[in-house]
């Protein structure tokens, strides 16, 4: 990303209080460290001459003077970002119709508004199809001919314009008509928008799509395609697999080049990003040679089995200065983000204790996922992913781990039937993993505890539990009484989340979701847990 740039923000507090509204966004745009903030209060204070861009949201009119002076502002190429009922509020004397283009009425009634962004557009196109904003709508008729349009909504019938953006000489305007409600303001998607525009009016543009190589095409590997072929930023460039069977279905499926070799994929400059997945075993070595050809990198999970592995990647990858991050996908399963929201929110106080479990009375599945020396063993594969949840719900350093497994009735296998894993926590906090093969009876998936109230999360009565978001239940004291008890309710989950996060990170060098440091965390514990079997179950004093 360029060098920072300089944008002056106007918010004022009259008859609405934007000063306090805007707060999280602009925490937010801090956070980014893409921009260098300089806070106005008063319009008369705009300066045309020091900023890049513009960003305002006001309900307080500029003078005649300052009008022109904006409108030649852009000409010159800067850029202007307006929020909430700042272009109304600026319009009321007819000043701003070159610049604008437009004339807001309105705004109506306080409501709920469900917003299809425009997916061709840079600024929008991986935000996701709709965003759901409780808010004011500003009618028009529409902006001028030579706008782009970035979002729309129905309103009574009719197709309502809610954000545009349009070219003035060698400058951008752009009118985000959302922001009249704290609510607004809060949300992450709005947030995205926000900065996207306001690098788009400063002249900046994501580059264009990544190609995007796979190592390995196994029933994972598909699902990795379908997802790059759904995010905008990303385009299927080639697999590579040892299976002319597999390489044959991969050219049938996505009509990309194929490779016997890893090598020959590498040398392919059409390829910038390569997803590994392999059998964990052989993750670093392919990982590591992807990253020496000048690749980003997508690890499959586990990351690895062994910390040195991690290291070893993650020094490659700074040295050369290269993406490098983990799939950790299950960070958007529906029933784990309302969990996390609750525990972050403060929702059941202090969390001091969790169970987890994963599990039945089934064979294990085959191939390399049950064979320990491939594997990893048994806590590598669904423990990668609640270590990661776990690790994510628990902000503080891990002080000691110890596991113990049992081998009693599928012998034909190498990973243990049953693990389990404890974790205590520098705050004394514990948190507990199990995953068993031979469970007669289901545990919850989760079980917290907090000062002020508990979290369970139960399996649905269905033939394959795992495959279905758990019901998420929270349960609060009350004086004298049985417990108040809620029923969350799920968002919807985002297939495309992880790669729409990475592609954002390419483009917008937004943050990465799952960093490389939080997945060597996961490794480290499982790491541990791996040595605690290996010692009979002994307790580990680590720092992790």
């Amino acid at each position: 990303m360029p060098s920072r740039v300089l944008v002056q923000a106007l918010t004022t507090s009259g008859a609405r209080d934007y000063l306090q509204m805007v707060r999280p966004l602009l925490r937010s745009l801090e956070l980014t460290h893409h921009f260098e903030l300089e806070v106005v209060t008063d319009p008369a204070a705009l300066s045309f001459t020091r900023a890049r861009v513009i960003l305002a949201a006001s309900d307080q009119d500029l003078a005649p003077s300052q009008t022109e002076e904006l409108t030649g502002f852009v000409r010159r190429g800067g850029g202007v970002v307006l929020l909430g009922g700042t272009l109304a509020a600026w319009s009321r004397h007819g000043a701003l119709g070159e610049l604008a283009g437009w004339a807001a009425t309105g705004p109506g009634p306080m409501t709920e508004l469900v917003l299809g962004v425009e997916p061709l557009h840079p600024i929008t196109a991986t935000l996701g199809p709709e965003l759901r904003l409780t808010d004011e709508l500003y009618l028009s008729e529409g902006p001028p001919a030579d706008a782009s349009v970035l979002a729309r909504t129905k309103w009574q019938f009719t197709d309502q314009v809610v954000a545009y953006e349009r070219e003035l000489g060698d400058g951008r305007f752009i009118n985000l008509g959302l922001g009249n409600s704290a609510s607004t303001y809060e949300h992450v998607s709005f947030q995205k928008l926000v900065h996207r525009s306001i690098l788009f009016a400063a002249g900046q543009r994501p580059p264009a799509p990544v190609g995007v190589g796979l190592v390995g095409y196994g029933a994972i590997a598909r699902d990795h395609a379908a997802s790059i072929s759904q995010v905008a930023g990303l385009r299927l460039s080639g697999v590579c697999d040892i299976s002319d069977e597999r390489r044959a279905q991969a050219s049938r499926e996505w009509g990309v080049p194929t490779h016997a070799t890893m090598g020959v994929m590498l040398d392919d400059p059409a390829v910038g990003l390569v997803v590994v997945g392999t059998p964990p075993v052989a993750h670093a070595d392919a990982v590591l040679a992807a990253l020496a050809a000048g690749k980003d990198v997508v690890c499959e999970k586990p990351f690895a089995l062994r910390v040195d592995e991690v290291d070893r990647m993650i020094d490659e990858a700074t040295s050369r200065d290269r993406v490098l991050t983990v799939y950790q996908s299950r960070r958007w399963d529906p029933d784990y983000l309302a969990l996390r929201e609750v525990v972050r929110s403060g929702g059941i106080g202090e969390l001091f204790y969790m169970e987890s479990f994963i599990g039945g009375y089934s064979h294990p599945c085959d191939f390399w996922h049950s064979h320990e020396p491939i594997s990893g063993g048994m806590i590598y594969d669904w423990g990668s992913h609640y270590f990661d949840w776990i690790l994510q719900l628990f902000p503080d350093s891990v002080r000691t781990v110890s596991a113990h497994a049992h081998k009693r009735v599928w012998h034909d296998v190498t990973n243990s039937d049953q693990v389990r894993v404890d974790l205590t926590f520098a705050n004394g906090a514990q948190a507990s993993f199990l995953q068993s093969d031979i469970a007669g009876a289901m545990k919850p998936k989760w079980y917290l505890l907090g000062t002020r109230g508990a979290v369970v999360g139960e399996w649905r009565d269905e033939p394959v539990p795992a495959d279905f978001p758990a019901r998420v239940k929270v349960l609060r004291p009350a004086d004298g009484a049985r417990p108040n008890e809620e029923i969350l309710g799920l968002p919807a989950r985002d297939e495309h989340g992880f790669y729409r996060n990475l592609a954002d990170h390419l483009a917008w060098d937004e943050a990465l979701a799952v960093t490389a440091a939080e997945a060597r965390r996961t490794v480290a514990v499982m790491e541990a847990a791996t040595t605690s079997i290996g010692r009979g179950g002994a307790q580990l004093e680590v720092d992790i």
